[in-house]
């Protein structure tokens, strides 16, 4: 399948013919009208637009082109010298899924178009399932109400244990409203982002990014932007025509988006548990090794101090012979001699309490692993 190249510089044509041309068929358009009479005659595998042409831009042509049912599913990649968030506002709008500036760099705009041409294969995996959901999720909703959708999603949030299955949760939410989305979930160091389209599509993250910090509830024209804690939850087709409607969406939305980053939190508290666990299981037997060197080292050290006392005292006894001493004086000297052996005997007892608390302190750890 080729791909199409539409751009209104002939020249610009001819440098991205002579750098695509390694991994694919290319066709280049200097116009959009040229483009569409070819799409009846061929389906390509990816589109690279350019935003500013004269008669139909690169916007108004992707419009057309997400409106045909037989080139929706095919992905865009615009390129323009215009980099500002208005731009990518636009392309996000209207269904692109990367952004290139000029003047682009080769490695770049290849490694885009492989991502998206492997995108073009998730989505319809996703679109297959998607339509399975929604036809269930028409069944419910009639069922249950708007709310029972909130509902539902908390109580499904609960089976969730990673932030995937929780924005996966959150999507088919939205989708249950008939809306399109995205969600940045924020843990740590890390920030993952999804939308209906995929995980981590370059224009929603760019978008995602920038609304995060918009304040809690934030609407700009059919948009609005939820922003609780870890979360940012982005409706793009909020029904502005239908007031009522409209707000009851800002309400669910606004649950939805704070009961996800209360599961967010549970999750990274969770995880957090498990390391500790593992942690504490990793060192008991490490533990369990150094006390029984421990109290094999302290049966040890028992029995050579007292046979090291036995010897004195025997010792002690059979130099008052030579010694000359009165009874007294050996009386005195044999309760001396006494006194600092029951001292010792008393520095045992210490040693043996404390390896004692340490055992008591490794069934305890072992306790609470098994619980």
């Amino acid at each position: 399948m080729p791909i199409f190249v539409v751009d209104d510089s002939p020249i610009m044509l001819d440098v991205l013919s002579d750098v695509l041309a390694e991994v694919a068929t290319v066709e280049t358009f200097t116009s959009a009208a040229a483009c569409l009479a070819r799409c009846a005659e061929v389906s390509p595998a990816i589109y690279l637009l350019d935003v500013a042409m004269p008669d139909i831009d690169g916007i108004a042509l992707c419009r057309q082109l997400k409106a045909d049912e037989a080139t929706a599913d095919i992905p865009v990649i615009f390129f323009s010298a215009n980099d500002d968030i208005d731009t990518r506002l636009r392309c996000y709008e209207v269904g692109g899924v990367d952004f290139i500036r000029k003047p682009f760099d080769t490695d770049e705009l290849l490694r885009k178009l492989r991502v998206a041409l492997q995108m073009r294969k998730d989505h319809q995996h996703w679109r297959d399932q998607a339509g399975y959901a929604q036809r269930t999720a028409m069944s419910a909703m009639i069922s249950m109400g708007e709310l029972g959708v909130v509902l539902q999603f908390l109580s499904k949030s609960f089976a969730c244990r990673d932030g995937e299955s929780l924005a996966a949760a959150l999507l088919e939410a939205l989708n249950q409203y008939g809306l399109d989305g995205a969600v940045q979930l924020r843990a740590g160091e890390q920030v993952m982002s999804y939308s209906h389209e995929g995980e981590n599509i370059p224009l929603a993250v760019s978008v995602l990014n920038h609304v995060r910090d918009a304040g809690r509830i934030f609407q700009f024209k059919s948009r609005c932007v939820f922003n609780y804690g870890q979360v940012t939850l982005l409706i793009n087709n909020l029904p502005v025509d239908d007031v009522d409607r409209c707000g009851r969406i800002r309400d669910n939305g606004a649950l939805l988006a704070e009961g996800a980053d209360a599961r967010l939190r549970a999750i990274e508290a969770e995880r957090l548990a498990h390391q500790r666990r593992a942690g504490i299981e990793s060192a008991l037997p490490q533990v369990r090794t150094t006390l029984e060197a421990l109290q094999g080292n302290y049966r040890r050290n028992c029995f050579e101090i007292t046979q090291t006392m036995i010897d004195f005292q025997e010792s002690l006894l059979k130099s008052f012979v030579h010694l000359g001493l009165t009874e007294g004086q050996e009386e005195h000297m044999t309760i001396l001699a006494s006194d600092f052996m029951q001292r010792m005997v008393g520095t045992q007892d210490e040693s043996l309490k404390i390896v004692g608390e340490l055992e008591t302190l490794a069934n305890c750890l072992e306790n609470l692993v098994k619980d």
